[in-house]
């Protein structure tokens, strides 16, 4: 007994001094914000918030901001990070300023630039000292004026990062102010529209001197504080300025500030990392970005706008918009399932709620926040279903997935890889409801892949290379051929067996017909596990995670001079050029990466092996357990998995399955600088 009791304070101790450390420190928000590698910003929001309140520069990028600009011209309240076209977002821009004339910028002092997980600060050249922090809601501005005769505030009510639609204003009382906006969403599909209440503690006198540009002039004395507070709503204004005044008015800046920062600390320290520095800044800034999209966007009823044009209540869970799923889907949902279970279930009730009231392909007429598109929906519903989130219910809308699938077009070799593994997520939920002819119609569907398959991507040829070949997307026929994560075995199969399979995946990297700049083929490194090779996994994943490398590809051309360096630095020109993170995709890549894990087949509780680059992991699960992952003799050359132990029993399987981990536990990696080709061989 006292043995036992010994171990648990140490055990206690351990955890404890784990948890004293602050790993938002490690958070470096201006990674991956410069020009073209990344398209980030670091606006104050909270996970998963609603407000994203950050500098927008001239020029900015997608999500405003560009690390490498020296003018500002205003502070706006919603974007989304990386994503294609020109972003969306960027509403409701105010800047305070100093003098008779208005400016459109104003010049900043790039050294004062401060950024940390819900906290923006810098200050201009004239003087001025801006502060943001925020809610779920709301976005507290802080403006630190000089004396000044001619102070100033312009709120630009029509900045939108991607078209701008409408907008109208209401002045309440000399320190409140309504704003509607309604804008497009990426690419200029669909729409979205916001509400706002605005308070500010200076009187207010607006003035709109130019088309919806709104400017309020007051005296200001030295070192005198200007705050505001901009509440959003789904639903209405009348509905913003209803949670301003049931909480936000009684919060002070640094009170927010401080629940902000413990908001991230709590959601950063479930997955706690031991090794080199320059890795833990690279892991915490990208498990970071994993965390900012979709957004809670329901008001203080639990009600939130549907994609109907209907307002809808969510009794029992909280409701998620802004989706980018023909990215994310790859990857950082399967994360979501081990650390934020309970955020997990919500998610995939909202995504219910797409078919229960109209899901859009892409984005619809009636978003309450900028989104970009929904395909593959149907594959991310399964993953969480598969991976134990309880709490939904796909019955209901199972004929609108089955309506969907019909819809959805085929008519490039790529789409048609696409629609298949749709098709084979569908066939499991037909077989989970029960349907077995459905289940069988379904596969049948999918296995349509084939054709196409030795049509388009068995035999190599010249155009095998060329960017957009054959109608593709984002890629080649070379990235796109390996797409086909349910039927792995098909195309080993139709390659002609494992050794082939291996030899073509090996000059494909051998090569540098590798694309990580993009997200078709960025499961390909963990696919030598499917051919017995899976050093040759742990060889590639380690290089893309720790070494440089050479790049030929951007998003829509192959260059004639290849990128050579590291594809994951701790710097704002954090990715490869036009390497955009797409909402979390590529963070989440090197996230899970790091970790040793891969879902490649998204919809099956699984994770593929590689090494860790960490000495080691703890996963603090919900359950109240923790998985443990110790990385043995692991060094710059010594990367090649030797041995490993689950539980103190051999473990000699190149992947894990979800519920090894959720049941907690240690994993034991013993590393070498020699390949071990009997590790492994033959798990998959």
């Amino acid at each position: 007994m006292k043995l036992k009791l010994v171990l648990f304070f140490v055990l206690f101790l351990s955890i404890t001094s784990l948890l004293s450390k602050n790993y938002s420190n490690y958070v470096d928000l201006f990674m991956c914000t410069a020009n073209d590698h990344g398209q980030l910003d670091p606006a104050a929001t909270v996970p998963w918030g609603m407000i994203k309140l950050g500098p927008d520069t001239e020029p900015g990028n997608h999500s405003g901001y560009n690390y490498y600009s020296t003018k500002i011209s205003g502070f706006s309240h919603n974007r989304i990070g990386g994503v294609g076209c020109s972003g969306a977002g960027g509403n409701l821009r105010i800047l305070p300023g100093l003098g008779a004339i208005i400016t459109e910028s104003q010049e900043f002092k790039k050294e004062t630039e401060k950024a940390a997980p819900g906290y923006y600060s810098v200050e201009f050249e004239n003087g001025i000292t801006a502060e943001l922090t925020a809610t779920n809601q709301t976005g507290f501005h802080r403006y630190n004026f000089p004396a000044s005769d001619s102070a100033f505030l312009r709120f630009d009510l029509k900045s939108s990062f991607a078209d701008f639609i409408a907008a109208d204003y209401e002045q309440l009382n000399q320190h409140e102010l309504v704003v509607t906006v309604s804008a497009k969403n990426v690419c200029d599909v669909g729409r979205y529209t916001v509400h706002y209440h605005i308070w500010c503690d200076k009187k207010l006198t607006v003035i709109n001197e130019n088309d919806l540009m709104l400017t309020s002039h007051f005296k200001t004395t030295a070192n005198e504080s200007v705050q505001l507070k901009v509440t959003v709503s789904p639903i209405r204004c009348d509905d913003a300025r209803a949670e301003w005044e049931s909480e936000t008015r009684r919060l002070t800046f640094n009170e927010v500030k401080d629940r902000a920062a413990q908001q991230w600390e709590q959601l950063l320290s479930r997955i706690i990392v031991e090794g080199k520095e320059k890795y833990k800044a690279l892991f915490y800034t990208h498990l970071y970005h994993t965390l900012l999209n979709p957004v809670k966007s329901e008001n203080r009823k639990h009600q939130f706008q549907g994609t109907d044009g209907n307002i809808h209540t969510a009794d029992d869970y909280t409701h998620y918009d802004c989706w980018s799923m023909w990215d994310n889907f790859r990857n950082k949902f399967s994360l979501y399932a081990i650390i934020s279970p309970d955020v997990s279930r919500d998610i995939a009730r909202s995504l219910v709620d797409l078919y229960r009231f109209g899901k859009p392909y892409w984005s619809g007429y009636y978003e309450p926040v900028p989104t970009v598109r929904t395909e593959h929906t149907v594959i991310t519903l399964l993953d969480l279903y598969r991976r134990g989130i309880t709490g939904f219910d796909i019955s209901p809308v199972y004929q609108k997935l089955c309506a969907e699938i019909t819809n959805q077009f085929d008519k490039t070799p790529d789409k048609k890889l696409e629609l298949c593994y749709d098709y084979w997520a569908l066939a499991q939920f037909a077989k989970i409801l029960e349907k077995e002819d459905d289940y069988h119609l379904f596969m049948a569907k999918a296995q349509e892949y084939k054709p196409v398959w030795e049509k388009h991507f068995l035999t190599i040829t010249d155009k095998s290379d060329i960017m957009h070949g054959d109608g593709l997307y984002e890629g080649t026929l070379w990235q796109y051929r390996w797409h086909v994560q349910f039927d792995v075995a098909g195309i080993i199969d139709m390659i002609g067996g494992k050794g082939k399979y291996v030899e073509q995946l090996s000059y494909f990297f051998d090569n540098y017909l590798y694309n990580h700049g993009n997200q078709p083929d960025i499961h390909v490194p963990f696919m030598f596990n499917f051919g017995d090779a899976p050093w040759l996994t742990q060889k590639w994943v380690n290089e893309i995670l720790t070494k440089e490398t050479v790049q030929y590809y951007g998003t829509h051309e192959k260059w004639d001079e290849p990128y050579t360096g590291r594809i994951y630095k701790a710097d704002p020109e954090g990715y490869i050029p036009e390497m955009d993170d797409d909402e979390g995709t590529m963070s989440g890549w090197f996230v899970l990466s790091s970790m040793g894990m891969y879902p490649v087949l998204v919809g099956d509780p699984v994770f593929q092996m590689s090494t860790p680059i960490f000495d080691k992991i703890v996963i603090r699960l919900a359950n109240q357990k923790t998985f443990t992952i110790v990385t043995e003799n692991f060094s710059d050359t010594s990367y090649y998995i030797k041995s490993a132990t689950l539980n103190g029993m051999p473990f000699n399987q190149s992947y894990i399955t979800h519920d090894q981990i959720v049941n907690g536990g240690t994993l034991v990696i013993r590393t070498s600088t020699e390949p071990n080709k009997e590790w492994g061989h033959g798990a998959n």
